[in-house]
Formats: C-alpha cells, sequence, structure tokens
C-alpha cells in the first residue's frame, strides 16, 4: 500500500469512527431517558469533540505512517536525488547528481537522451545502462513517447505499477530520462512523483537559461535580454498584514546586476534580498538571473545559510573567475518581532525607529565578506534585532549611498542624506522610496547617475496589538 492510499485509508477509518460513535452514541442515550433536547445537546458536543479528537488522531497516524514510508534507504535515495535536482542549472549538475546520488548511493543507472536526434548526452556506467541493445529498445518504445512519467517493464516496454518495474522513465522539455534499477517497488510511490516534479522545473530551467545565453551569444537586441532579465525579478510585491513594502529600480543601461526580491513564506516570515552583481552589462545580469532563480526554488527559505551557501555555488557553477555578488538577506517575523540577516558586504542597510525623542538611524554592518569570489567560512554568522512598530528598513544597492554631486560628495556621507532618511521615515514606504529617489536626482544635478539604482523599504505596522 502506498503512502496516498495508506492516507486515504486512514482518513476514511477515522471518518468512519467518527460517524458511528455519533449516530450509536445519541441513540443510547435517548432511549437511556434523556429527554430529546438533552439528546441533541450531546449529540452536537460529541460531534465537535469526536472530530476534535479524529483530526489529532489522524494526524498523528498519518505522520508516523510517512515517516516509517519515507525514512527507508531506498525511498531517501530518490528524495536525495530529487533535492539536488532542485538545486542544478545545468546539464552537468545533473550528471554529477546522477552520479553522486544514483550510482555510488545504490547503483542505479541513468541514460539522458535528446529526444529530436536521438543524441546520447550521458550514459551511466553500470551494467544496466550499457546493456547491448539497450538503446535500440528503448528508441523503439519511446521516440514517440509524449510528455510524462511511467514505468518499464523487464523488456523495457511501458508498465503502469512501480511494484516489478524494471525502471521508470521521464520524458520532459524535449528531453528523455531514464533510471535503471530493480529497486522501484521497494520505492514509496510519492517520492516518484516528488522526483517528475522536480525534473520538470530543472529542465524548464535548463532551457531559460540556455535561451539565454544563445540569444546573448548572436544578437545585439540588448531591450529583449533586459525583458528576459526582468522576468526573474518579481512582477508584483506581496501583500503583507503588517509589513508595508516598495520597490524602485531603475538599472543605469538595458541591463543590470542589481536584484531584489520579497518572498512572503507564512503569514507572520517574510524574506527580504536586495544585491549587486560586480560588474556590468550580460555575464552580471546572468549571474543576478541565477542569484533570484536560486533563491526562489530553495525549500526553505527561513534558512538564511543554505540560502547563501547556494548563491555561492550558483556563481561558482557558472565559471566567471572574476564574478562575485555583496548581499542582503533578512527574515522578518512579525509574530516573533524580530529581524534576522546576513549582510555579506553590501552597502549597509539602514534601520529607522521611532521613539519618544524622534526618529532614531542605526546601521547594519557587515556580516561577512563577498560571495562567489573566495570560499566561504565554515560559520556563517546570522544576526538578529527585534523589530519594532513604525520601524522603517532601507536597503538600497551602491548606487543609492555612493551617487557623487558637482562637489565630490557622496551622498551616503552627507548629513542631508541622513537628515532627509529620519524626515521621510514617518511617510508611507511607497512615499518615502519616492521622496528618497527624488533626493537622489536632486543630488547628482545635470551630472546624472553613472550606477543602477535599487532601493527597497519595507516599514513594521503595529505588531503589539
Amino acid at each position: 500500500m502506498t503512502y496516498r492510499n495508506a492516507k486515504a485509508f486512514i482518513d476514511f477509518g477515522g471518518t468512519v469512527a467518527a460517524a458511528v460513535a455519533f449516530l450509536v452514541v445519541p441513540i443510547i442515550a435517548f432511549t437511556g431517558g434523556l429527554s430529546p433536547w438533552w439528546t441533541i445537546f450531546l449529540s452536537a458536543f460529541l460531534f465537535i469533540g469526536l472530530y476534535l479528537v479524529r483530526d489529532l488522531l489522524v494526524g498523528r497516524i498519518e505522520g508516523a505512517v510517512r515517516r516509517t514510508r519515507f525514512s527507508k534507504p531506498e525511498t531517501r535515495v530518490i528524495l536525495d536525488f530529487a533535492a539536488r535536482i532542485g538545486q542544478s542549472f545545468t546539464i552537468l549538475d545533473l550528471v554529477d547528481a546522477i552520479r553522486e546520488n544514483l550510482e555510488k548511493a545504490a547503483d542505479i543507472g541513468a541514460i539522458l537522451v535528446r529526444s529530436n536526434t536521438w543524441e546520447i548526452i550521458y550514459q551511466s556506467p553500470t551494467a544496466a545502462a550499457t546493456d547491448a541493445g539497450i538503446l535500440d529498445t528503448l528508441q523503439r518504445n519511446f521516440r514517440e513517447w509524449s510528455e510524462g512519467f511511467c514505468f518499464l517493464k523487464e523488456d523495457f516496454s511501458i508498465s503502469n505499477v512501480h511494484v516489478g518495474a524494471r525502471g521508470f522513465f521521464v520524458y520532459s522539455k524535449g528531453f528523455h530520462l531514464f533510471f535503471l534499477t530493480r529497486l522501484c517497488g521497494l520505492i514509496e510511490l510519492e517520492a516518484f512523483r516528488t522526483l517528475y516534479g522536480e525534473l520538470r522545473i530543472y529542465f524548464d530551467r535548463v532551457i531559460t537559461i540556455s535561451d539565454l545565453f544563445e540569444v546573448a551569444s548572436l544578437s545585439r537586441e540588448w531591450t529583449l535580454i533586459a525583458e528576459t532579465q526582468r522576468s526573474f525579478l518579481p512582477k508584483t510585491l506581496p501583500s503583507l498584514d503588517r509589513i508595508d513594502i516598495a520597490v524602485s529600480y531603475r538599472p543605469l543601461v538595458n541591463v543590470s546586476g542589481d536584484y531584489y526580491d520579497v518572498i512572503a513564506i507564512d503569514p507572520s516570515r517574510t524574506l527580504f534580498v536586495v544585491g549587486d552583481v560586480s560588474g556590468k552589462g550580460l555575464a552580471a545580469a546572468l549571474i543576478m538571473g541565477i542569484i533570484v532563480n536560486t533563491i526562489r526554488i530553495a525549500g526553505d527559505k527561513s534558512d538564511l545559510v543554505a540560502l547563501l551557501r547556494g548563491v555561492d555555488r550558483a556563481i561558482r557553477d557558472m565559471g566567471f573567475d572574476d564574478k562575485y555578488t555583496v548581499i542582503f538577506l533578512g527574515l522578518a517575523d512579525t509574530e516573533k518581532r524580530s529581524l534576522r540577516y546576513i549582510n555579506a558586504a553590501m552597502a549597509e542597510p539602514i534601520v529607522i525607529t521611532q521613539t519618544a525623542l524622534g526618529p532614531k538611524l542605526r546601521r547594519l554592518e557587515p556580516t561577512m565578506g563577498l560571495v562567489g569570489l573566495v570560499p566561504l567560512e565554515d560559520r556563517i554568522a546570522v544576526e538578529e534585532i527585534q523589530l519594532r512598530s513604525d520601524e522603517l528598513i532601507l536597503l538600497a544597492s551602491d548606487g543609492v549611498t555612493e551617487v557623487v554631486n558637482s562637489s565630490g560628495e557622496r551622498l551616503g556621507e552627507t548629513e542631508l542624506f541622513t537628515r532627509s532618511l529620519l524626515q521621510y521615515s514617518r511617510q508611507s514606504a511607497e512615499d518615502f522610496v519616492g521622496s528618497i529617489t527624488g533626493l537622489i536626482y536632486d543630488f547628482v544635478g545635470d551630472l546624472g547617475l553613472k550606477d543602477d539604482v535599487t532601493i527597497l523599504a519595507a516599514k513594521a505596522g503595529r505588531l503589539w496589538d
């Protein structure tokens, strides 16, 4: 019995048990001499109590069943491989995952084929994958197969069940991927569904990145590249109950190395991301898109250290020797009234607190250095500060603080900048961002901007209600 069937059985059994008790107990009470009103009251009370108990027991039983079924070594192999795919961006990443998570861990062979030409991209050195005639058989049986997933019989034809299967197969976005193993019957069926979903997302990701490189190498249509880059940024900002947010994003040219994101994890926790990739132009734009996508597909977006390590790994995998990013990752929790953050050499984020003596400004110092250039430390510090009502958080790229006027002054080093921040801090997030943007243009005057400008403002509402 699969986990999905076991879950359905537990739900059905719990419902039947509750229904039987709900019908039988009132009948016994009524025949025992209770009045109709007391019987109705008892029935209603019993109905609520039984369903509360049912939900509690069913939830615990389902949890125990899930832990039992998904803790099997064979199932863990597939789930670990699926998790690795979720952090993969290239065909090389996929091949590495196959070698380390399947071949070494469970002697599972794989064959990756480009569908339109039936070109072999990768073939495992396992006995099953290198069996004579297997490629001809698979091509004959699956060349015309449409998008989907299925299991393989002993003769490598289609099977609808995993028990006794010789392997399994995925076709997605122009790629055929065959997995050859006799362990299918020992693996929880839900794990295959999880893997299939991750592979579909992965192949979409590979095609998007490939298309971006192709456009860059064959065309000077920078507008198209800029539109592709902007597709990595959020189209709209999430609506949050107790945090007001606003963003201004102004690339110096069509493409930019600046990036930002706001991700609502749950009703009380929100992830804020602002960063800047070194350099300008296409390479910076490509890395910017990879960084944003890496964070978005991460399973646990509240694990700031894991997010940072994923970003570092993604930049390194791109193969640019001189590219890196500065980045701020902040997790605001309105329930705990806290802000946990990692500041990797980002232009100092600013927190403005409203006090009885007026607004007070403090800067969040860097907690570590650049990301993607030198190996990360084994331990990455995560700082935490209290989040107060009406507090405003300003996250901005260095295009804000380092703009220069005709006298050679940097805006971030002037009294004007500090005084303006304090003055504007009582405004809404949108008005605050608009005021800071106006300040920048007034400050540079006819000199104009020399860098990308990204401003993200988050203002806490009343957190103590």
